[in-house]
């Protein structure tokens, strides 16, 4: 029975959107002092309730009250009920500084009343040192990177000193000492007595810090139980309606071949003198603490930045800074920036998946013309391979996906070209155990067929179970290549952190 007296309070709760039902009759509650887990796969309704509660959509039936009140409508009837949300997707304004974007929701808007930028710093410093960021007030937030963005969402949240938080995946852009500070944090607002709705897909975070689990699946509440009643294969099962496979697919022998060949690569600025070689067959994972060079490592490989140092695929000397030689000889390239950077939102999904090999479904001597059949048959073999659920179809928007499908998407489209090097930055960041697993099965499927791949990710368990060796990275060099029976956490973490090997 819901309780009048919840923090948060959702009630019955049901929405669609074109005649697609997102949640069906959505009820649970969370408590001062308690951190409730919301669970599920990408695409389970687990987002809509997130929005709803935090008056970004109202629901078609239901309600949700906040204590004894129902909720005022809209983003800032939330805010005024004491209610915060620290969203995955970071709304942020680039162009303002870190401590305009912390406090903007605080500024008076009294017309005559001059903002100090003196006074916003010293008022905004104490709230960056409780999230521990290692920037300061006047950063800009377009020089931060989307670890360090996401610590300045979580102190804009902090700075309105809420009753009650919707956190939305706070980790999924941090690093483990990042994303142990962020825990941290969690356990002290609890002590603190403020209410929490914590949604992530990390199942050691769900166990560390939850009293509760809510369960969704294909929109509507499958279970509302203590965590400590449940064990991590039990929520898996839960969570996709079956049985999940335990731990990675086995490695396939790597070939004597070598693929890639990197030799004092840097960039001019973050990187320099790194050098490594990844066979055919191969998976190499590269490690690191957020902000030690792993993604320029990856850009710079591909073409998108620098032209330090020499790059060869299959022993053929790449020109550097160059995109369009790369992909010719075999590259692709994973962002870890899917909805920015992978994808096209806002346009059919066959767009997204096609847009990589145009040449294979152009009308021949027809210049700039698609052939309509050739892309359905193109998109459909690839959405069929990677295992993508559209509910609306190739023609859908890509931004009606959900997280994990988003991902299939990137990857997919790649997949058209057939690539020997496959380069992958944070390839589950935000996503659920079922496509986690598809997406690992995929790149050992990959290997196993010969192709190379470069594996970047803030997760230890996926680095250290897939790779065949992992290279760690420390303020933009690479401290140390270790072998699959050599890395450990510890290991990874000693050489990430500036110690010995």
């Amino acid at each position: 029975m819901l309780s009048p007296v919840s923090a948060i309070a959702v009630e019955g709760v049901s929405k669609a959107f074109g005649g697609i039902v997102a949640v069906d009759g959505v009820s649970f509650t969370v408590s001062a002092g308690e951190v409730v887990a919301l669970a599920g796969e990408n695409g389970a309704g687990k987002s809509t309730i997130k929005n709803i509660v935090g008056g970004l959509i109202r629901p078609d039936s239901g309600g949700v009250r906040f204590g004894v009140a129902l909720a005022a409508e809209g983003v800032a009837g939330t805010k005024h009920s004491g209610v915060a949300t620290v969203h995955q997707e970071t709304s942020l304004f680039p162009d303002l500084t870190v401590a305009e974007n912390v406090l903007l929701g605080h500024l008076s808007g009294e017309p005559g009343v001059i903002v100090r930028p003196r006074r916003l710093r010293r008022a905004a410093a104490p709230i960056l040192k409780r999230v521990g960021a290692g920037f300061g007030p006047e950063a800009l937030v377009r020089d931060l990177s989307a670890g360090q963005r996401q610590l300045v969402e979580i102190a804009k949240a902090l700075a309105a000193e809420p009753r009650a938080i919707v956190f939305d995946e706070p980790t999924a852009s941090l690093n483990l000492a990042e994303r142990e500070l962020v825990m941290r944090i969690v356990e002290q607002l609890r002590g603190e007595g403020v209410a929490i709705l914590y949604i992530s897909h990390y199942m050691e975070e769900i166990f560390r810090l939850s009293q509760r689990v809510v369960v969704m699946r294909d929109g509507r509440v499958v279970a509302d139980q203590p965590t400590r009643q449940l064990d991590r294969g039990t929520l898996e099962s839960l969570m996709v309606g079956r049985e999940l496979a335990q731990g990675h697919p086995p490695l396939p022998k790597p070939q004597s071949t070598i693929m890639l060949s990197v030799r004092k690569l840097g960039d001019g600025g973050r990187i320099s003198d790194v050098s490594f070689d990844i066979a055919a067959g191969e998976i190499f994972g590269l490690a690191g603490l957020m902000g030690s060079g792993r993604t320029e490592v990856a850009r710079a490989v591909f073409g998108l930045a620098g032209k330090i140092g020499t790059v060869e695929m299959a022993g053929r000397q790449l020109r550097r800074g160059n995109v369009g030689a790369s992909i010719a000889a075999g590259m692709a390239f994973i962002t870890e920036d899917r909805r920015g950077e992978g994808l096209f939102l806002e346009r059919p999904i066959a767009e997204s998946l096609s847009m990589v090999d145009l040449d294979s479904v152009g009308r021949a001597g027809w210049l700039g013309w698609l052939d309509g059949g050739a892309e359905r048959g193109l998109t459909t073999r690839l959405g069929q391979k990677v295992h993508l659920v559209a509910r609306g179809g190739l023609g859908a928007q890509g931004g009606s996906l959900s997280g994990g499908n988003q991902q299939k998407v990137v990857i997919g489209k790649w997949l058209a070209r057939e690539p020997r090097l496959i380069i992958l930055d944070e390839p589950t960041r935000g996503i659920d155990v079922g496509a986690k697993a598809e997406i690992h099965r995929l790149l050992v499927d990959l290997a196993r067929a010969g192709s190379s791949v470069l594996l970047i990710s803030s997760e230890m368990e996926e680095v250290l179970g897939l790779s065949h060796r992992v290279g760690v990275m420390h303020n933009g060099h690479l401290a140390g290549v270790l072998d699959r029976s050599q890395a450990t956490q510890e290991s990874v973490i000693r050489l990430a952190t500036g110690g010995a090997r």
